[in-house]
């Protein structure tokens, strides 16, 4: 097709009603700056109008007009959403993944206030404490925290901080198994390489460090519990 064609074409397209234009995959013209694809079943919206379904893994190719653009992906089935704001280049194409499913357990997680642990049947807070804490302060804070209708919280050992490390990282740098809200390191309740410390974790870089029992700075309280034996 000739350069002129192009033109043509590009200038049909943005005449539309639509700010956006979708084209299938196996016949994306090369104007198409956005490759999206999702990990579940969903439907997609682009600036609040329907940009139609998203299949598991498949590419879905776009034409959006540079800037940026509100993007919402509903699953097919259930509730939650996930939604971004994504600036797009008329040069440089974008490709997107969308992480519904992690989006979805976040929310569940939020619901309920906890997530639990079946490799290590762990009950874990949805977040921690929000703010500096010592370590006195973080006992304080699981001792008297009701979250999930619990109310038998504590601060974790050390090992059992360390199985949450894992996974790639999220919004805030943290690499976490599960969506927890993190806001800083956590403390454990392990003594540390001296009687008046205790070990903290970076879910970050899974780094530990032996830290004085009162310093808050940006250590924080993740509380634990154990399901009840019955």
């Amino acid at each position: 097709m000739h350069s002129a064609h192009y033109l043509y074409l590009f200038g049909s397209l943005f005449s539309l009603a639509s700010p956006w234009t979708l084209a299938q995959t196996a016949s994306a013209p090369p104007e198409s700056n956005l490759r999206i694809r999702c990990d579940l079943p969903a439907h997609l919206e682009i600036d609040g109008a329907d940009a139609g379904l998203l299949e598991p893994g498949v590419w879905k190719q776009l034409l959006l007009p540079p800037g940026e653009h509100q993007l919402q992906a509903k699953p097919q089935s259930g509730s939650g959403l996930w939604k971004r704001t994504l600036l797009v280049s008329s040069a440089l194409p974008t490709q997107l993944d969308i992480p519904l499913r992690a989006a979805l357990l976040r929310d569940e997680v939020t619901r309920l206030g906890y997530w639990h642990d079946s490799r290590t049947n762990l009950i874990w807070a949805a977040a921690d404490s929000g703010s500096g804490v010592t370590v006195s302060q973080a006992r304080s804070f699981c001792r008297n925290l009701s979250a999930g209708g619990f109310q038998d919280w504590r601060l974790p050992e050390i090992n059992e901080l360390q199985t949450l490390f894992g996974g790639p990282a999220d919004e805030r740098g943290f690499r976490v198994v599960a969506p927890l809200k993190l806001t800083g390191w956590s403390w454990s309740a392990t003594q540390g390489q001296e009687p008046a410390e205790n070990w903290t974790l970076d879910l970050g870089d899974g780094a530990r460090a032996s830290v004085a029992a009162g310093d808050a700075g940006l250590n924080r309280a993740l509380c634990v519990r154990q399901p009840s034996l019955r």
